[in-house]
């Protein structure tokens, strides 16, 4: 049997796609037995999140719980499955650009026990359980930064970022109210999507999507706490499409729904506890 992108056998509870990448929570209904041998036409990632995860593709062959990591590359076959009835599974399919530089260096499935790219992929679980209005950009980012974990050590960091990484940070601040992608930054950096996503962690410790989520944010507590504007219509000037997907994404960011926010003015957006 052959699967196609984004197929697999469990029904997703969310679903997001980015330009790279789908990333969708999925509960296991198929039984054990009735899971036939087939094979995926993308590549992809597996976060088992829940019950024993069976797996024979070459290099990953046992019984796999929680918190572990699968790459499958493009043209896997095996039979994984979940031996119990309760498995739930968190899933990133890869498109065929980003797949094929994992490819170069990882050929075959393997489990991934490197912390660093665990610790994306459960960032990026978070996030596609959120899901706020600048969740498309941040998943983006990072998938982009689990590829480049995948293909090169991580270069130590200088004690500055470089300028042209600097003026990516300083047009995210000034455009935070736009629609703004990676892959027109790093366009417009003149570098590969990868590699600035990669960078922009490593300087700023966040990622593109994540920073400007922070920066509208910023723009929208000012605006609360300097002016009487109605919440419809801070919202319409800071970038969001209506006061509910602003407050959905303050919300987010501080804790508290700007209404609650306003009615302490002295309050700083910083003074909140983050949980971005």
């Amino acid at each position: 049997m052959q699967l196609v992108r984004g197929t697999f056998f469990g029904e997703a509870e969310r679903e997001l796609r980015t330009p790279s990448f789908g990333f969708a929570e999925r509960i296991a209904l198929v039984p054990d037995r009735e899971v036939p041998e087939h094979m995926h036409t993308s590549a992809h990632f597996v976060l088992v999140v829940r019950g024993t995860y069976v797996s024979d593709a070459r290099n990953v062959r046992g019984l796999c719980g929680p918190s572990t990591l699968i790459f499958n590359p493009t043209g896997t076959t095996h039979r994984d499955r979940f031996r119990s009835d309760l498995g739930r599974f968190f899933t990133i399919d890869v498109a065929p650009a980003a797949a094929a530089q994992i490819e170069a260096r990882h050929p075959v499935a393997m489990s991934l026990t490197s912390h660093d790219a665990l610790a994306v992929v459960l960032k990026a679980q978070r996030e596609s359980r959120a899901i706020t209005t600048f969740s498309n950009m941040v998943l983006e980012g990072l998938g982009l930064e689990l590829v480049g974990r995948l293909i090169a050590p991580a270069p130590h960091p200088g004690r500055t970022p470089p300028r042209w990484l600097q003026q990516t940070r300083d047009a995210i601040h000034d455009r935070c109210t736009e629609r703004v992608t990676v892959a027109e930054l790093a366009h417009e950096a003149r570098v590969h999507p990868v590699h600035l996503a990669r960078a922009f962690r490593q300087y700023f410790h966040r990622s593109p999507g994540e920073y400007l989520r922070r920066c509208r944010i910023d723009r929208v507590s000012e605006l609360l706490r300097r002016s009487d504007l109605p919440l419809s219509h801070i919202a319409l000037i800071t970038g969001f499409a209506d006061q509910s997907q602003m407050t959905k994404a303050f919300r987010s960011v501080t804790g508290l729904t700007p209404s609650m926010f306003r009615f302490d003015k002295t309050r700083s957006v910083h003074d909140t506890t983050l949980t971005s």
